[in-house]
């Protein structure tokens, strides 16, 4: 079966499984515990039964830009303790390469579930799994997302990535803290550096302050801070995300918006400059 083939198939099953989720009562009320916003880039602890969109374009070094967007469908099973998810990355590029190529690449598809391990009144622990198959191309998009970085392993061609990780929240107040920490196992990845298998970690957290505010929905204003790690290549690289941003909304929408600022590795800081980006969530009913 052709890449192209399979990647369709892929899609289509993964619709019919949201679509036959969809319908599985879920609870109105979200369980007691931390109050954490929503992070950019760092998984949350809590589920939710809805859908994410984000979008970013960050100005490259040399010339043109990097659009980096997603698409994600959450599933809440249990309460907001357990729930499934499915994200569709896409990566498009303008002005770049040595012709001034113009290109827009879909990712690899991430699958994913998680679980409350530890649920108290101001803390919750939250451990979860995702699978990242292979749907990418190699052209000058998925390229582009490679040399950002951030989100290597959804824009690898032909590999399959194991993501394991684990979510602290912390919230007293106003005051909510976030801590994460991913391992991404990159199977078949012989397209990276010849290698059958290929480790990034990636660890960051995010501190928000959400101040009682004259206005008609919450307002929080964060600081994330998000590392990956390659422990496995030739040149190993570190690409540091700094993010400050606000979001704005309530239990039913949440629109954020904020800059990232990159360091780390001059593979990164040679590659990019700062980056501007939207993040809308909607939810239905939990």
């Amino acid at each position: 079966m052709s890449k192209g083939k399979g990647g369709s198939l892929c899609l289509k099953s993964l619709l019919a499984f949201l679509l036959v989720l969809s319908f599985i009562t879920t609870k109105d009320t979200k369980a007691a515990g931390a109050n954490i916003p929503y992070s950019f880039f760092l998984e949350h602890p809590y589920s939710i039964t809805g859908i994410r969109l984000n979008g970013e374009v960050v100005d490259l070094d040399g010339s043109g830009a990097l659009f980096m967007n997603m698409i994600r469908a959450d599933i809440n099973i249990y309460q907001n303790l357990l729930g499934v998810y499915v994200k569709f990355p896409f990566a498009g590029v303008t002005n770049f390469g040595p012709g001034d190529e113009d290109d827009y690449d879909f990712g690899n598809i991430g699958i994913g579930g998680k679980v409350a391990l530890l649920n108290l009144d101001n803390a919750i622990l939250t451990g979860g799994f995702e699978l990242i198959v292979p749907t990418t191309s190699n052209d000058f998009g998925a390229q582009a997302a490679r040399s950002y970085f951030r989100d290597f392993s959804y824009f690898v061609d032909d590999a399959v990535t194991l993501k394991p990780y684990l979510v602290l929240g912390l919230s007293s107040g106003m005051f909510a803290l976030q801590a994460n920490f991913d391992a991404d196992v990159l199977t078949d990845a012989d397209e990276v550096e010849g290698d059958n298998t290929e480790l990034i970690l990636k660890y960051g957290a995010t501190g928000s302050i959400t101040p009682e505010l004259p206005l008609p929905f919450s307002t929080s204003f964060l600081l994330e801070l998000l590392l990956a790690s390659s422990t496995s290549f030739d040149d190993n690289i570190t690409g540091g995300y700094l993010t400050p941003g606000v979001r704005f909304g309530g239990q039913i929408m949440s629109l954020g918006a904020g800059i990232q600022i990159p360091f780390g590795s001059d593979e990164v800081t040679d590659f990019a400059n700062v980056g501007f980006l939207l993040d809308l969530i909607i939810r239905f009913g939990s």
